[in-house]
């Protein structure tokens, strides 16, 4: 299992957002949210909650004015990233 710690690709992350400012639609300042989310991904939809299974590691930005969370999965802002 690998483990990747967000304080060592902060910058990486902070870089390749900057890159992508204006293909990914947001219209106000944002901070960026210091972690990672690992977002399920479900082949079916249950009742009952669904433990394990595959995830999409994510980085996200938090818009300063609406408050509203912008996720960006962590192999699109770094591709050659090892997981």
């Amino acid at each position: 299992m690998t483990t990747i710690k967000f304080s060592e690709h902060k910058e990486a992350i902070l870089k390749a957002l900057n890159e992508k400012v204006g293909s990914h639609g947001i219209q106000e300042p944002t901070s960026l949210v210091t972690g990672f989310f690992n977002q399920p991904v479900y082949g079916v939809v249950s009742e009952s909650v669904i433990i394990g299974g595959p995830t999409i590691p994510m980085g996200a930005v938090v818009g300063n004015n609406s408050g509203r969370v912008y996720f960006f999965a962590l192999t699109a802002l770094l591709p050659n990233l090892e997981m």
